[in-house]
């Protein structure tokens, strides 16, 4: 198991904790939720959050039985770490490709006839995807009736849209019926998981493992996987009428003690949250002032003890990166992917 602590790195400025109890807790009650196993959706470093860190986590789970990611690059990965569960790579298979797709015993995802020209006559097992109202990958109208099929997906476009996924659902089971031999069938994700579809064998799973929510009104109970933190670099007094970070776009309205966040956009920090988030000193809010800015973000700490040297929290059980992407106008999934790589990971 690949482990990581902050001690170990010099320099270590912010930090994205992984708490692995949460994430084995949020794997059995999506299973015993749904009642089938996990087709693992670990694709951009998992989210952001690093695949070298949480792969391994979920390999050990009984729970799930495959790896799904996007490119055949990301499947290789996979594999050199010793990932040895099925892995379906959802983005297809291109002529460069096919090499490492047969070295490294990868399953590709068909969704166009190019793909299978691709494939032409080797000996690669596939899963293929249908159409069935996302308006993205898949086929619509043809059917792919060959031997090597051993799995077939669809995906909802607006799980939290009742009506129109029923129309999908009922779409892909026409489809599935089609096939009258025993398959791998998987369409719900995370929040499509409510739907308790009765024909599918598995769920594929990604944003509900690390204990987000992808739906307000959600029947699972998750455990928040992850928490972000930081240091602050300064912390200093400054006059009234005082202006905060680039452009200007903040002013003080009185004499304010204020903290400079090793945290910035360059991190993952959205620059919409400007003059408009906060972080966290001790439960306290520290609300941001002006703009974000590439490395740090300046906060009003007055009224603390912060010091140099200190912890702030981005994300935490309290406030996970759905509440972050609410405040910021966007999905927690933009938020986890834009953790860059300075950001240390640690599993707790």
């Amino acid at each position: 198991m690949i482990e990581s602590s902050c001690k170990t790195h010099a320099g270590c400025r912010s930090v994205l904790r992984i708490k692995r109890s949460a994430i084995e807790h949020n794997v059995k009650e999506l299973f015993r939720f749904s009642g089938k196993k996990l087709i693992a959706v670990v694709k951009s470093d998992a989210y952001g959050t690093g695949v070298r860190y949480i792969a391994p986590i979920l390999s050990e789970l009984p729970e799930v039985d495959s790896f799904a990611v996007a490119c055949v690059e990301e499947g290789v990965l996979l594999r050199e770490m010793g990932i040895k569960e099925e892995i379906l790579i959802l983005g297809g298979v291109l002529p460069e490709e096919l090499s490492a797709v047969k070295e490294y015993g990868l399953t590709p995802v068909v969704s166009d006839m190019e793909h299978l020209r691709v494939i032409g006559k080797e000996d690669i097992k596939f899963h293929v995807k249908y159409d069935t109202g996302m308006g993205r990958l898949g086929f619509v109208g043809e059917f792919i009736d060959d031997p090597r099929v051993v799995g077939v997906m669809s995906h909802l476009s607006t799980p939290a849209d009742r009506e129109f996924s029923l129309k999908q659902i009922e779409r892909f089971r026409n489809i599935v019926e089609r096939y009258g031999r025993s398959l791998k069938v998987h369409l719900e994700s995370s929040a499509g998981v409510i739907y308790r579809v009765p024909y599918t064998t598995h769920v594929r799973v990604g944003l509900a493992i690390y204990g987000e929510k992808p739906l307000r009104e959600y029947p699972i109970r998750l455990e928040p996987a992850l928490s972000v933190v930081a240091r602050i670099l300064s912390v200093k007094e400054v006059p009234r009428d005082f202006p905060i970070s680039y452009g200007r776009t903040y002013v003080t309205e009185r004499e304010k003690r204020i903290g400079v966040i090793a945290f910035g956009y360059a991190d993952g920090l959205m620059k919409s949250l400007s003059n408009r988030g906060y972080f966290l000193y001790r439960g306290r809010k520290l609300p941001i002032l002006g703009n974000i800015t590439m490395d740090m973000t300046v906060v009003d700490v007055s009224g603390t003890d912060a010091r140099v040297g200190d912890w702030v929290t981005v994300v935490d059980e309290g406030r996970t990166f759905g509440d972050l992407a609410r405040e910021a106008g966007t999905i927690p999934y933009e938020l986890m992917c834009n953790l860059s790589s300075r950001v240390k990971r640690e599993v707790i």
